[in-house]
């Protein structure tokens, strides 16, 4: 079971012109995290900039991550673009110890047939020796018809579709949901086993409370938080949003979290940081 609330989680770049990862700011982070009760970390999603990110960066980050024996689950991202740097990344994270994998189809060639699709996660289900979730983001990848995903051997999907009769077809053939999205969580949470968030890199217990809240049945509650995470989503939506979360949750826990990795532009020196933490509800360290 893949349940509770899952940070979309960013990956600190340092400046230079190799931007390369902060793996003393990527620990920092994912331990204030942990002490802010999230379930997991998912890295290098799309907030978490992973196409711009090597195999070698990835294991190396992993490694350390998973060396660290934090309180919280890792379910590793593979974006790879290819099957064979799908099948070695597989691989990798076969010798290591972790609830699942989230596995987006290669990217590039669109569209792609079914039948294209289902040969690529067939090949997955047969590398993996973990269960697969299915990475549904149609907005900046390849779509995965939920009609697919019922055939195949896996164990759900992440849907950052937005659509509502896309869960409600995949929970109704007995398969996991995680949403990627923070449209509707009181709406969409009763088909879903847990949320992969990116608000939770700055506000977990915002999400955390509203998870609860959607569980417990307190609807009042649920729907202002909701409300109120939609205007945090807004101004997050401002510039890249990889860049304004890792600024804010800089404001928030005091560890540096760079820059992001051309093609993203990064935030504007005078980005308001204290107009982001009103909106958020917060208060920063400085």
């Amino acid at each position: 079971m893949l349940d509770g609330v899952y940070v979309a989680n960013v990956t600190p770049f340092g400046p230079g012109p190799a931007h390369a990862v902060d793996l003393d700011s990527y620990l920092a982070h994912v331990r204030w995290l942990a002490g802010m009760g999230v379930d997991g970390i998912v890295p290098f999603g799309t907030n978490g900039e992973g196409p711009s990110v090597t195999t070698a960066e990835k294991q190396a980050v992993l490694a350390e991550v998973l060396s660290a024996d934090l309180p919280l689950s890792v379910l590793p991202t593979v974006a790879e673009g290819t099957l064979p740097g799908t099948v070695d990344m597989l691989e990798y994270l076969n010798g290591v110890d972790i609830p699942a994998v989230l596995v987006l189809p290669p990217y590039f060639f669109t569209p792609v047939e079914t039948e294209g699709l289902r040969l690529f996660y067939q090949r997955v289900l047969e590398v993996s020796r973990h269960p697969v979730v299915i990475y549904h983001i149609p907005k900046y990848a390849v779509p995965v018809p939920a009609d697919l995903v019922t055939t195949l051997g896996v164990w759900g999907v992440k849907d950052s579709g937005g659509q509502a009769d896309y869960a409600d077809a995949v929970h109704a053939a007995g398969q996991g949901v995680l949403l990627g999205t923070e449209d509707d969580y009181p709406g969409r949470l009763p088909v879903a086993t847990g949320v992969i968030s990116a608000l939770a890199n700055i506000v977990p217990e915002q999400v955390r409370e509203l998870y609860a809240c959607v569980r417990a049945g307190d609807q009042a509650r649920a729907g202002e938080l909701s409300e109120h995470l939609q205007q945090v989503r807004a101004m997050t939506k401002e510039y890249a949003s990889p860049g304004v979360l890792k600024a804010l949750a800089q404001a928030r826990h005091g560890a540096p979290m760079g820059t992001v990795r051309p093609p993203l532009v990064p935030l504007p020196a005078d980005y308001d940081v204290g107009r982001a933490l009103d909106v958020m509800g917060v208060t920063g360290l400085g």
